[in-house]
């Protein structure tokens, strides 16, 4: 295998293929990108055997053939250069050489035939979104999907399409962020599925805002083509939980809160709270609400008084302060709605000002007081 290739679109397209490839796996292959030559036209790819992503470039000083290179070290190397053409070569042996005007770097390469193969399935439905519409989905729920491999169910963002609106939902059992979005162009689909937040964070900074997002959607995985790169998907084939029946109806104490300021009194009383458990407690009233933490194991503590509209009869309630931080950013507006019940029901939270044809709710699921 030969071909040349300017370092800075190698460079290009090797910052996005690392973004599937595992820190650390059982299997070494997975570690390494193929590269393949046929036709004028080289292909990478690499995948965690979840995530995909597949590029194409048209190349130079071609010969066909293929080989799997270690990506972390590739990339060092890469990076080193200098910006010029780069000139790759392989033997039998899977010994890839580099060389530039400066001189000639080596590294140990593996077989393609080990590389798992992931192909492009035919397609079976798509749903087109805008950009805009897409990006505002991935930053207003994957940030609440789990990160615990156990409960597969709850690492994804599951969506609802609907013939005029879509449904959103992702939960780590501490929070849950639900978000409704009415949108005209869903090619007439139904269905539901839960998608890998990581496919959705993995995605994000490569959509054009102003252009429309198609996704294929298959039996088995969902697939989408951004400018070179083509991205692949599994689905998580779990029952996502009932989580309409979770979300309490019934919060009749309502606070309004200004978000930034609030989200400032939060970090700030954070500092004093368990390292552990990150606990805060905020007793909200007619005079409106006193953030506080204490942390026995340091003798450390602080409080706050923060002016907010508050309705009903005094609460005491605790939550975890990372969660709570998290949730006030992705409602991203200047107030919200908080609603309450008891000390152990879970806080509904809305933009006090929802947009036109939207619908975000969040739900924080309290901490038991420290009596």
């Amino acid at each position: 295998m030969k071909f040349s290739i300017q370092k800075k679109d190698l460079q290009t397209l090797l910052n996005e293929h690392t973004k599937v490839v595992p820190l650390r796996t059982t299997l070494p292959i997975l570690m390494c990108a193929l590269f393949e030559i046929k036709k004028q036209e080289l292909t990478i790819k690499t995948t965690d055997l979840d995530q995909t992503i597949i590029s194409k470039k048209k190349i130079t000083n071609e010969e066909d053939g293929s080989v799997a290179i270690p990506t972390n070290k590739l990339n060092e190397i890469i990076t080193a250069l200098p910006n010029e053409e780069i000139r790759f070569s392989t033997n039998k042996d899977n010994l890839v050489e580099i060389n530039n005007n400066q001189g000639t770097y080596k590294i140990t390469g593996r077989g393609s035939d080990e590389f798992p193969e992931k192909n492009e399935e035919e397609t079976q439905q798509n749903l087109v979104l805008s950009g805009e519409d897409f990006i505002d989905i991935v930053e207003k729920t994957s940030y609440a999907a789990s990160k615990d491999d156990l409960k597969p169910a709850l690492t994804g963002v599951y969506l609802n399409i609907e013939l005029t609106k879509i449904t959103a939902v992702a939960t780590d059992g501490h929070k849950l962020v639900k978000f409704e979005k009415e949108i005209t162009n869903l090619n007439k689909i139904e269905q539901a599925i839960i998608i890998p937040s990581k496919f959705f964070n993995i995605l994000k900074n490569s959509i054009n805002t102003k252009e429309d997002v198609v996704i294929n959607i298959n039996t088995d995985q969902i697939l989408t083509k951004q400018k070179e790169f083509t991205f692949i998907s599994r689905i998580i084939k779990e029952k996502f939980p009932d989580f309409n029946s979770v979300i309490p109806e019934n919060n009749k104490l309502k606070g309004v809160l200004n978000a930034e300021e609030f989200l400032s009194c939060v970090k700030r009383i954070a500092i004093f709270s368990n390292r552990t458990t990150k606990q805060i407690v905020a007793t909200f009233n007619a005079d409106g609400v006193v953030v506080s933490a204490e942390d026995i194991e340091t003798s450390a503590s602080g409080k706050e008084h923060f002016m907010c509209d508050f309705e009903g009869e005094e609460i005491t309630t605790s939550y975890n302060a990372k969660y709570l931080q998290e949730v006030i950013q992705h409602i991203n507006n200047k107030k919200i709605n908080i609603y309450l019940n008891t000390p152990l029901t879970a806080a509904v939270l809305k933009p006090e000002k929802q947009k036109e044809k939207e619908n975000l709710t969040t739900l924080l699921m309290p901490l038991r007081l420290n009596v």
